[in-house]
C-alpha cells in the first residue's frame, strides 16, 4: 500500500463530506419551499483491495447516490385527506352562499312577506270596499311573489355559476395532467441509469398530483415501489412506470396524456365531463366522478340533465329549487281554489305548455284529485241562478270537462232546459301551436251574469289557475294575475261578486292555518301549513349546511394530523439538518486531518532522502 493510496482515502472523505454538506445546505435553504422533499447523500465504502499477506484494505469512501426521503404511504394518506377536505370546503362555501339568500329574520325574508300578505287579506276582509286596502293587498302580494321569483333566480345563478366552474375545473385538471405527462418524459430521460435520481422532477410531480387531488379524486399507479430503511423507514416510488386514472379511466400513462373534455348542450349550456378513447368512443364520466372540487360541483349542480323538464337530477341546488317550486305551486293552487269561487264576468286558465284537449288531467298535474267542482251562475243582484256539478276521475281530460259543461242537462231539476249552466256559458279549449301550449276558458253567452267555480276537493281551478288570484306554475313564474295588477278595484272578497260578503277573503285568511299536501318532485308528500313548509325548506338548507360544516371540521382535523405526519417523514426539519451539518463538518475536518497527516508523512520521507 502506497502513501498516495492513503492520501486518496483522505481526499475521498473530503469529497463525500463536501457532498453531504452541500445536500444538507440545500435542505436548509429549501425549508420554506413548496413541496420540497428532504434529501440525503448515501455514503458507502469505495471497496477494498488485498495488500501484502492477503490483508484487505479499504479504498476510502464514496457517495452512492443522493436520495429523497419520500414516504409514499403518508403521501397517499395526505392525497386522500386533501380530496375530502376540498370536497367539503367547496360544498360548505356554496351552501353558505345559498343560506344567505334566505335570512328570514323578523323584518326580512319571505316569512315576513307571508305575514304581511296574510295581514293584508285580513284588512281586506274588514274593509272590502276600501280601494286603498285593495291596492295595498295587491302591492303586498306582488312583493311576496317578486321575492319568491328573486330567490329562485338567485339559486339559478348559483347553479349556473357552478356549471361554469365545472368547465374551469376540467381545464385545470387537463393542464396539470399534461404537465405530469411531460415530467414523466423528463424523468425517463434523466434516470437512464439505475443510480440516477431525478429528485426535483419527482417532487414537482408529487406537488402536481397533490394539486390534482384538490380538484378530483384520482389514483396514481407506480408499479415499482421500494422500502428503504438505510436512513429512514420509507416506502418510496422507483422506476419510470406511471399511470394516473380518474374514475377508472387513464388520463396519464407514462408520457401519454388523454384529456377530459367538456360536452356542452347548445340550448341549455349544461356541461358534461367526458373522455374520448383511442377507439374514438365517448365515455361519459359525469355520473362517476367523485371527490375534490369537481365532485362537489357535480353533487351540487346534478349529474344528469332531463331535457324534457330542463332540470338536473339529484343535485342539491336543484332539490332546493324543486322545494321552492313546490312551495309556490301549492300556495298558488290552494289560493286559487278558494278565489275561483268569487264570481267574475269570465274565467280562464293560464297557457300551459304541453296541455292538450285530450290530456289526462291527473297525469298532467299531480295536484288534481278525484272529486267534483261546481259551476255557479250569479245574476247582477248577486243571486245564484244556476249550478252544475262537474266530475273528475283518473281518466278525465280537458275535453271531458268542456263536454260536461256544455251538455244540455236540467241542472236545477225544474224541467226547464233553457235556464241551466250550458244556457249561460260556453267552455272552450284553445291551443297555441308556436308555444305548444293550451288554455281553458269559460265565458258568458249573455251579459248580466257572473261565473264562479266552487271546488269540492279536485284542486282543478287552483291547478290550472282558472279564475284565480295568482298566475304561474312555479317559483319562477308565480305572480298576481295581470287584471288585478292593472286594476285592483276588480278584487272581490265575496262569492257572489259583491263587496258586502267576505266569505272568500276569510277562507284565504284561514288557509294560513290549514295543513296542505305539498307534492315534492321526488314523489314524497308533506302535509303542513304554508309557512310550515317554507320553514321545512329553509331548515333543509340550514341542516345541509350544518352537516357539511361539521364534516368539513372533521376533515380539517384529519388533514392537519395527516399533514403533520407527512411533514415529519418527508419535510425538512431545521434542527435535524443543523445537527447533520455539524456531523458532516466534523467528518470533513477529520478527512482534512488525514490529508495533512499524509502531507507531513511525505515531508518526513523527503527529509530522510535528503
Amino acid at each position: 500500500m502506497s502513501i498516495f493510496a492513503t492520501l486518496s482515502k483522505g481526499v475521498s472523505g473530503l469529497k463525500a463530506s463536501e457532498l453531504q454538506i452541500s445536500t444538507t445546505s440545500n435542505n436548509i435553504s429549501n425549508v420554506g419551499s413548496t413541496f420540497y422533499t428532504r434529501q440525503r447523500a448515501v455514503q458507502t465504502t469505495a471497496g477494498y483491495y488485498n495488500s501484502y499477506g492477503g490483508v484487505e484494505l479499504g479504498m476510502g469512501t464514496t457517495i452512492e447516490s443522493i436520495v429523497r426521503l419520500h414516504d409514499e404511504y403518508s403521501y397517499l394518506k395526505l392525497k386522500d385527506s386533501t380530496t375530502q377536505l376540498e370536497y367539503t370546503n367547496y360544498m360548505k362555501t356554496k351552501l353558505e352562499e345559498i343560506a344567505k339568500r334566505f335570512p328570514d329574520i323578523q323584518t326580512n325574508g319571505i316569512l315576513a312577506d307571508l305575514e304581511a300578505y296574510n295581514a293584508a287579506w285580513n284588512s281586506f276582509s274588514t274593509s272590502p270596499n276600501d280601494s286603498a286596502v285593495k291596492e295595498n293587498l295587491i302591492t303586498v302580494a306582488k312583493t311576496l311573489t317578486h321575492h319568491i321569483n328573486d330567490a329562485y333566480a338567485d339559486m339559478m345563478k348559483i347553479e349556473q355559476a357552478i356549471n361554469e366552474d365545472i368547465a374551469l375545473t376540467v381545464d385545470e385538471i387537463n393542464r396539470i395532467a399534461k404537465e405530469i405527462a411531460n415530467i414523466n418524459n423528463e424523468i425517463s430521460k434523466q434516470e437512464s441509469l439505475p443510480t440516477d435520481t431525478a429528485n426535483e422532477l419527482r417532487d414537482r410531480r408529487d406537488e402536481l398530483e397533490m394539486t390534482l387531488s384538490k380538484l378530483v379524486g384520482n389514483v396514481a399507479t407506480k408499479t415499482i415501489m421500494e422500502q428503504n430503511s438505510r436512513l429512514d423507514s420509507t416506502m418510496t416510488d422507483k422506476g419510470t412506470y406511471y399511470n394516473l386514472s380518474i374514475s377508472g379511466v387513464s388520463i396519464v400513462n407514462g408520457s401519454t396524456f388523454t384529456p377530459l373534455k367538456i360536452m356542452t348542450d347548445e340550448v341549455t349550456n349544461s356541461h358534461k365531463v367526458v373522455v374520448q378513447g383511442i377507439d374514438e368512443k365517448i365515455l361519459d364520466l359525469t355520473g362517476r366522478i367523485s371527490g375534490g372540487k369537481l365532485g362537489a360541483q357535480l353533487d351540487l349542480r346534478g349529474r344528469e340533465f332531463d331535457t324534457s323538464s330542463k332540470e338536473w337530477s339529484k343535485g342539491s341546488v336543484q332539490e332546493y329549487k324543486n322545494m321552492l317550486d313546490t312551495f309556490a305551486k301549492t300556495m298558488i293552487t290552494h289560493t286559487n281554489n278558494i278565489y275561483a269561487a268569487s264570481a267574475k264576468s269570465s274565467v280562464s286558465s293560464d297557457y300551459y305548455e304541453g296541455l292538450r284537449a285530450d290530456t289526462v288531467l291527473m297525469n298532467y298535474d299531480k295536484n288534481v284529485q278525484i272529486g267534483s267542482f261546481d259551476i255557479v251562475i250569479y245574476d247582477e243582484a248577486g243571486l245564484e241562478t244556476s249550478r252544475k256539478t262537474i266530475n273528475i276521475d283518473v281518466n278525465t281530460t280537458m275535453q271531458d270537462i268542456i263536454n260536461q259543461i256544455s251538455s244540455n242537462t236540467d241542472d236545477d231539476g225544474d224541467l226547464n232546459n233553457l235556464n241551466d249552466v250550458d244556457d249561460y256559458v260556453s267552455a272552450i279549449f284553445s291551443t297555441d301551436s308556436k308555444t305548444n301550449s293550451g288554455q281553458f276558458q269559460i265565458s258568458l253567452i249573455n251579459p248580466g251574469f257572473k261565473i264562479a267555480i266552487e271546488d269540492n276537493g279536485t284542486n282543478f281551478p287552483g291547478a290550472f289557475n282558472v279564475g284565480g288570484f295568482f298566475s304561474g306554475t312555479d317559483a319562477t313564474s308565480m305572480s298576481v294575475k295581470s287584471e288585478y295588477l292593472n286594476d285592483p278595484s276588480l278584487l272581490r272578497g265575496s262569492k257572489n261578486g259583491s263587496d258586502g260578503d267576505n266569505d272568500i277573503s276569510n277562507q284565504i285568511i284561514q288557509l294560513q292555518y290549514e295543513e296542505l299536501n305539498f307534492y315534492n318532485a321526488d314523489g314524497t308528500v308533506n302535509k303542513v301549513s304554508i309557512d310550515g313548509y317554507y320553514r321545512l325548506f329553509t331548515g333543509r338548507i340550514a341542516s345541509d349546511g350544518e352537516a357539511v360544516t361539521n364534516t368539513h371540521s372533521t376533515n380539517t382535523t384529519l388533514y392537519n394530523t395527516v399533514y403533520d405526519e407527512f411533514q415529519s417523514k418527508n419535510g425538512v426539519s431545521t434542527n435535524e439538518e443543523l445537527a447533520a451539518l455539524i456531523q458532516f463538518q466534523s467528518s470533513y475536518g477529520a478527512a482534512a486531518k488525514v490529508v495533512t497527516t499524509v502531507d507531513q508523512m511525505l515531508d518526513t520521507l523527503l527529509g530522510l532522502k535528503q
